[in-house]
């Protein structure tokens, strides 16, 4: 018989609720990271990433910061050390803050010095994703941040390397595993983890298709990943492809009376940021395909379609 893992304690504070220094991932940060050859991934076993009674009244006498300190991240394999470096800036955060798996990230590289020439041209924009364990969800003390995140580090690096010959086609091209630098005080630094994967614009394209068709006065009522198809990167086609259009209605409405007589503003463009915000349900057959905040992915995303916002417009798709 299989005996359920219990809790260390049903009781403790919400990790989010100890004291923490700022989150430094913010819009605009720029920070250099370093190559790191990242080791096998982590056994997993019943239990392996949860808090011992030990690790418990740890969490209970340390500050969360000074726990980082004691619990560096696993080193990476023995005998390889990492030459290459990476100069970034955040774009915006897709996912992250507090209470978090992860911190992802959107960036841009500014500069490189490498030997492995894997990394893509200057300037190019990618998907940073740093496992920081200060700023980890860890279940109200049930799970232990420093092993989930070696866990998720290795086990996701070493995943990305295994499939190397689907990158680019069928998941993103993986640009390497790094390690950043971090200062505590004036002394101390903290070290974490990261990977650099291509940034998919996916999701992007399909707003921008469907807002380019409801500008043609279509309203696709049944947009689904069902009638989306993505085309390989060789294809000579856009990047997404829309299919069965039985569902569309013209002139943006149906043709009861009450909506006829609303403005719609035909042959307009009308920004994503009015008609794709998540309070409209229009993203939730698309939740699964995305693992970021909405709403500031889809201002930063179409934020200059702002200009052509009309007064008006807000009024007929207010932000409530």
């Amino acid at each position: 018989m299989i005996i359920p893992e219990l809790r260390t304690s049903l009781f403790e504070p919400p990790s989010t609720g100890l004291p923490k220094p700022p989150i430094p991932y913010t819009a605009g940060w720029k920070f250099i990271a370093k190559s790191h050859c990242v080791s096998a991934p982590t056994l997993v076993v019943q239990g392996c990433c949860t808090n011992s009674e030990r690790d418990a009244t740890e969490r209970r006498k340390l500050r969360p910061i000074d726990r980082c300190l004691k619990h560096p991240p696993l080193p990476g394999k023995a005998g390889y050390e990492g030459h290459d470096t990476v100069s970034l800036q955040v774009i915006d955060l897709l996912k992250g803050g507090d209470g978090h798996n992860s911190q992802v990230l959107t960036v841009r590289l500014l500069d490189f010095e490498t030997k492995s020439h894997i990394l893509p041209r200057k300037n190019t924009k990618l998907v940073a994703k740093i496992y920081d364990p200060l700023y980890f969800d860890d279940d109200e003390g049930y799970l232990n941040p420093f092993l989930c995140m070696d866990k998720y580090y290795t086990h996701e690096a070493n995943a990305y390397m295994n499939l190397c010959e689907l990158q680019g086609q069928y998941i993103p091209k993986y640009y390497g595993s790094y390690s950043l630098n971090l200062s505590v005080n004036s002394v101390h630094t903290r070290t974490v983890r990261m990977i650099l994967v291509e940034h998919i614009e996916v999701l992007r394209s399909i707003v921008d298709l469907e807002s380019r068709v409801f500008e043609k006065d279509i309203w696709l009522t049944d947009l689904d990943p069902r009638n989306v198809i993505i085309t390989s990167p060789g294809s000579d086609r856009p990047g997404v492809v829309f299919i069965d259009f039985a569902h569309a209605l013209f002139n943006r409405r149906r043709d009861d009376p009450p909506a006829s007589q609303l403005n719609y503003y035909l042959g307009e463009y009308v920004s994503p940021i009015l008609r794709w915000k998540e309070i409209r349900g229009k993203v939730e057959s698309f939740a699964g395909w995305m693992d970021w905040d909405w709403d500031p992915w889809l201002h930063t995303e179409f934020v200059h379609t702002v200009t052509s916002i009309k007064p008006g417009m807000r009024e007929r798709w207010p932000d409530e």
